[in-house]
């Protein structure tokens, strides 16, 4: 049990729960728009909104330590936020200079060509590849700019509530010991009252998770589904790649079952981002995720790029692909979603960052009118129909049954597709739904291994090392944070399922234990090889597995990701 102590508090008009792009674009727009409205009512003898009190945390060590995707970007957003910056002076690493997309069988290729790709997916003339990471720290630049403090190593581990309002979030303690008793430099985490909470955590945040099912939040909503992106940096010599190329494939190493692809960036001539994304209603109980991202890299349209190179960097994480159909209810009163968390990503495009960004500004202008109001309800905090009305809502809304229609496999997915891109939608018509990831799996006997590719110490690196690479640290002095629910339930998940938790997860947290003399003693847990991708509680078949937010500060340290 967490000690009960006195806790300090700090009262604030606006808390922003995560410093990933949508809050820090909401903390920005928001404070922007003070300002502005300041000026004008100076300018008309009108008196002056008192500025707020606003805080941006995150439970990373620093700002982007966390955060991770592909990342072409699309800078919509970035314009409407900076319009009087130029381009060159936004945080892209190169444009988009040239699209490559294949199919791949297994020891070769097959280009799309370039008229009959789509303008979905074509990111030259206007695009540019970027490190989230990077991106992150630089929007947490222009927020400290408008005097919007960003604190670190602040990890959110409950809502504060009075009734059935939201009145601000709590700090997770530091310094427990394993059963949760106050250890060593034990600090009790702060409470921070606010009179509107946002919660940007990304990818299935662990308050967001919270709100939207404890208001069910997602009642008339789809089941969000998930996928699983494994990311690497590596080095490679001058000459295999121009810079700002982009190459997306489909098929191998995934089988006709399996949504997702992979992608190649190069940020330089000699450094590319190789990456695989998953969709999480895999159907293969033995599939193995970071087997297969060694497969990638292994075939030769892969191979020939890297050949020679040097991992140095690795990250794991989930991204929401429901889309429009899946997207909860938005706010309750005295809280709002934004970003990730509440599922702001278009699977048709591979791009979710510009829409995380003006789900932010949205909520933003929400905030600021209730502020000014006194009403923090719902109602009045609700963006909804803001999204629906601008170019992201008609953006999402053109893919809304995009996603779903691969649940069946590739074939009728891509049948489909043809159909959602030709009609902006329309076709095929109504709502189409899945089941949530967790009852895709069949059982064992029905599985097929993903086969083992060679490892080595410099570019085909092997699970652990690759965790290394994420720099991924925790104290193992702290409750475990991932945690398994039921340890009997574990035998009858080995019988059915073969416990699926030691391949799915791509930082072997999960591993089988058995005795001297080969008898399952159960699964033992290593929490501290954790990247915080979440995936544990997606595709558990068993729903046996929980993951919540280890002390503030721990877990990767991503730089360029």
């Amino acid at each position: 049990m967490t000690p009960t102590q006195e806790r300090e508090s700090m009262e604030l008009d606006v808390v922003f729960v995560g410093a990933g792009v949508a809050n820090l674009c909401a903390a920005y727009r928001f404070m922007r728009e003070v300002k502005s409205r300041n000026e004008k009512a100076a300018a008309e003898g009108r008196p002056p909104i008192e500025e707020p009190t606003v805080l941006a945390i995150d439970k990373g060590a620093q700002v982007g330590s966390h955060t991770l995707s592909g990342a072409v970007v699309d800078p919509t957003t970035f314009r409407e936020l900076f319009p009087d910056l130029e381009e060159s002076d936004l945080p892209f690493v190169t444009p988009v200079k040239n699209d490559g997309v294949y199919y791949l069988t297994p020891s070769g290729k097959i280009p799309v060509p370039a008229p009959l790709l789509p303008k979905e997916m074509r990111n030259s003339g206007g695009y540019h590849i970027a490190s989230i990471a990077e991106m992150t720290r630089w929007l947490a630049a222009k927020c400290e700019e408008e005097g919007i403090e960003v604190y670190t190593e602040f990890a959110a581990t409950e809502l504060l509530r009075d009734g059935d309002r939201i009145v601000g979030a709590r700090i997770g303690d530091k310094g427990l010991d394993k059963e949760g008793n106050p250890g060593e430099g034990y600090a009790a985490g702060m409470d921070l009252l606010a009179k509107v909470t946002v919660l940007g955590e990304g990818t299935r945040g662990y308050l967001s998770q919270r709100l939207i099912r404890d208001f069910r939040l997602d009642a008339e909503s789809n089941s969000q589904t998930w996928a699983l992106g494994i990311k690497e940096l590596i080095e490679i010599p001058e000459g295999r790649i121009e810079q700002g190329a982009v190459i997306h494939t489909f098929g191998y190493p995934l089988d006709i079952s399996t949504y997702g692809g992979s992608f190649v960036y190069a940020l330089s001539d000699t450094l590319v981002a190789v990456g695989l994304v998953m969709g999480l209603d895999y159907p293969n109980p033995l599939f193995n995720t970071h087997g297969a991202f060694l497969q990638l890299k292994a075939h030769p349209l892969v191979a020939e790029i890297v050949k020679g190179g040097k991992v140095v960097e690795y990250g794991a994480k989930t991204l929401p692909e429901g889309g429009y159909f899946a997207l909860p209810r938005l706010a309750t009163d005295g809280a709002v979603l934004v970003g990730d968390g509440a599922g702001f990503v278009n699977s048709m495009r591979l791009k979710g960052i510009h829409l995380a960004m003006k789900s932010g500004a949205l909520a933003a202008d929400r905030i600021l009118n209730a502020l000014t109001a006194g009403d923090f309800s719902a109602r009045a905090l609700d963006y909804k129909p803001d999204f629906d009305s601008s170019w992201a809502g008609a953006e999402l809304r053109r893919a809304r049954n995009y996603r779903q229609s691969y649940h069946g496999g590739l074939i009728p997915g891509m049948m489909a597709t043809g159909m959602h891109m030709f009609s902006g939608g329309a076709l095929p018509p109504g709502r189409k739904t899945m089941p949530p990831d967790h009852k895709g799996l069949r059982k064992a006997s029905a599985g097929r291994p993903t086969p083992k590719t060679p490892t080595d110490d410099a570019l085909y690196l092997d699970i652990l090392t690759d965790v290394y690479k994420s720099g991924s640290i925790h104290n193992e002095h702290q409750p475990p944070h991932c945690k398994i629910l039921d340890p009997s339930v574990c035998e009858r998940c080995r019988e059915e399922y073969a416990m699926p938790c030691t391949r799915f997860c791509p930082a072997k947290v999960y591993e089988e234990n058995l005795d001297p003399d080969g008898r399952f003693l159960g699964i033992q847990v290593n929490f501290s090889n954790c990247v915080h991708c979440k995936t544990c509680e997606i595709k558990d078949p068993l729903e046996n597995l929980e993951w919540t937010p280890p002390e503030g500060g721990d877990g990767p340290k991503y730089q360029k990701m």
